[in-house]
């Protein structure tokens, strides 16, 4: 049996591929990474964690609102729960648009 197996979280997220990219050095601040195709790998205390991109979608709200929607794998390997969501939480304060 596997125990290496990486934890997965998928989100939907409202943004496109470029905004996501532009963000990146924010969210990783300084963590060096490497792009292959529209997955990100990099690793955070010594673990690796792996951020893939689907494919850029557009959801119709109205007759002319249209929003970006970006389904985003988040793969953690190694990780405890605790080392995980505090990642989560980190990615959605960096990814967080808009009012409170």
């Amino acid at each position: 049996m596997n125990t290496d197996q990486p934890k997965t979280i998928k989100k939907e997220m409202g943004i496109t591929h470029k905004d996501f990219y532009d963000e990146l050095p924010n969210l990783l601040g300084g963590i060096p990474y490497h792009l292959y195709e529209d997955t990100i790998s990099f690793e955070l205390r010594g673990k690796r964690v792996e951020i893939s991109l689907g494919l850029e979608e557009v959801r119709k709200i109205g007759p002319s609102v249209t929003l970006p929607v970006t389904v985003v794998t988040l793969r953690f390997f190694a990780f405890s729960e605790e080392e995980m969501s505090d990642f989560i939480r980190h990615f959605n304060l960096k990814f967080m648009k808009g009012g409170g």
